[in-house]
């Protein structure tokens, strides 16, 4: 199970890494990272299906998320705050994280569903190689 947790931390970094390696932030299954790994055009589509689908639902997660953060901020920034005052947006931010996280995390599985284990693979280590780390194989071998 930790070792799922583990390749499933891996995965979201690398949908991170496109971000992160291209200016024009195209995702890495419109960049040349998909011809490197042998997607297919119908992963591709596939891909493209799944992000349309999740796309409101990351766009609202982040949004209440934001605003959760906005009003802590303004309750920090409050003269009179007490601790008191703030557990209940404290609780608020927290829940609104995790279910930004949890919306991303569903999409990125089910991104993930998408791909070969080998793909898979070699997605893990090009973030690796990115990150200037080397993955260990317990974490890419198949159990």
């Amino acid at each position: 199970m930790m070792i799922s947790f583990r390749l499933l931390v891996s995965f979201l970094f690398c949908a991170l890494l496109a971000c992160a390696q291209n200016r024009a932030q195209v995702p890495w299954w419109n960049s040349p990272v998909a011809s490197e790994v042998g997607l297919s055009q119908a992963q591709t589509q596939r891909i493209r299906q799944i992000v349309h689908a999740y796309r409101d639902r990351l766009f609202d997660a982040r949004n209440e998320m934001q605003k959760a953060e906005a009003a802590l901020d303004e309750l920090m920034n409050d003269n009179g705050m007490t601790a008191e005052a703030a557990k209940p947006i404290i609780n608020r931010v927290a829940q609104t994280r995790a279910n930004s996280a949890r919306v991303f995390l569903e999409m990125s599985t089910r991104i993930r569903e998408v791909l070969t284990f080998e793909q898979w693979r070699q997605l893990v280590q090009r973030w690796d190689e990115v990150k200037g780390k080397k993955v260990p194989d317990a974490l890419i071998t198949p159990q």
